[in-house]
Formats: C-alpha cells, structure tokens, sequence
C-alpha cells in the first residue's frame, strides 16, 4: 500500500489512533480518494474519510479524538462527524449500501476495494463531479474493468430505482465544475485535456439500455 500519499503527520495521527487503548479505526474502513491514492500511489491525498455500514457513536469519536489533543468540528449529524485534527481532515460516516467487494485489511483500519471507490466516483461526479473526482476514475479506468462494466454494477451496489444512469453517463462529459478547481498533486503521468478526451470517447462508446 502507497501510505506516503499522506502527509507525515497526517500518518502518525492515523497510528495514534490506530494505537489508541480504545482503539478508534476499528471498524472503519478508508474510502474516497485516500483510499484510492493508498491502493494505486497515484496522487497526494489532503483528508481521510472512513465509514462503515453499521451505526456511529459520534459521542464516543468525539470522546477518543478529545484524548489526542484539540480540534475544530466542520461538520456533525447522527451518522457523519468531519474534524481538523492536527492539521489534518478526518471524516467518518455511515454508509447504506454493503461494499460490493471486499476489504483489505491494513494495519487498524480496512480499505474499500478500488471496484467500490469507483462506484462511489461515478455517484460523485454525477453530484458536482471536482477535479479529483474524474482524475480518480481515469486513473482506476486505466486499467480493468472498463467504464461499461462499471455502469453494469452500478443497480447492484445502489439498486436499480436509485440510479439515473443516462444522468451519470451525461455527467462523465461536463467539466466546468471540475474546471474551477486546481489540478490535485499527481505522483504518475496525467494530461487533464486527455483526462476529458478519453470520458467523451468512454461515454459515447456506451450503450444503456
């Protein structure tokens, strides 16, 4: 696994908590483009979001992260708790739907398969795609499964009446969100101008039913 796509304290919070007598990151599985970046080495990563699909105790994260020292609280309902912990951005929050594949395990916590994260790209671009978002996804299509397979998993992770496929597919093909963000910190070859080539070819490429 890439741990160096993280910055160097943000790693040691990681093994702090990890270490914790309570231990904090059981349970929890590292999702989104952290998780990516941990798998293929492909980009730094700035934040760290875990989630799980059972229920949350904010109170008790709250309890732990106390015990590490002082933090700002950005964001915090039943199932979501996002903090400022040391300079570094730290996420957790429930999931509904079950990881299609399974998890690895690494050191204290799990990672989400790369098929998973995908899934969950095309989801966020088809919100407010950002630039990292598509720069994930290219770089996971570089390899197999192919965009289409994709597509294919999609009812099966979120159910067919959750997803507007024709919505997604015409998502991979608007930049202007992305656009007005800066390019992430790449650590392999990457071309933005190919970058939205090669998803106006994919999504031609698809047929939906």
């Amino acid at each position: 696994m890439h741990e160096k796509v993280l910055p160097k304290h943000s790693l040691e919070l990681l093994s702090a908590l990890g270490k914790d007598p309570s231990p904090l990151l059981t349970g929890w599985t590292l999702a989104g483009g952290t998780g990516l970046a941990f798998h293929l080495g492909h980009r730094i990563s700035d934040a760290v979001n875990f989630c799980r699909t059972d229920d949350m105790d904010v109170r008790a994260l709250h309890d732990v992260l106390a015990s590490h020292g002082p933090y700002e609280t950005l964001q915090e309902a039943d199932h979501t708790l996002t903090v400022i912990i040391k300079n570094t951005k730290l996420s957790f929050f429930r999931v509904r739907d079950p990881f299609l594949f399974d998890t690895l395990p690494h050191r204290f916590f799990t990672i989400a398969s790369i098929g998973d994260i995908a899934l969950k790209k095309l989801i966020a671009i088809s919100g407010r795609g950002s630039r990292k978002d598509f720069a994930d996804l290219y770089t996971i299509l570089q390899d197999e499964p192919t965009l289409e397979a994709y597509f294919e998993m999609l009812a099966r992770k979120y159910g067919e009446s959750r997803v507007n496929t024709y919505h997604i597919l015409k998502s991979l093909t608007y930049f202007d969100d992305a656009e007005s963000e800066p390019m992430p910190q790449m650590l392999v070859p990457f071309d933005w101008k190919e970058c939205k080539a090669f998803f106006v070819r994919e999504a031609r490429a698809i047929v939906l039913p």
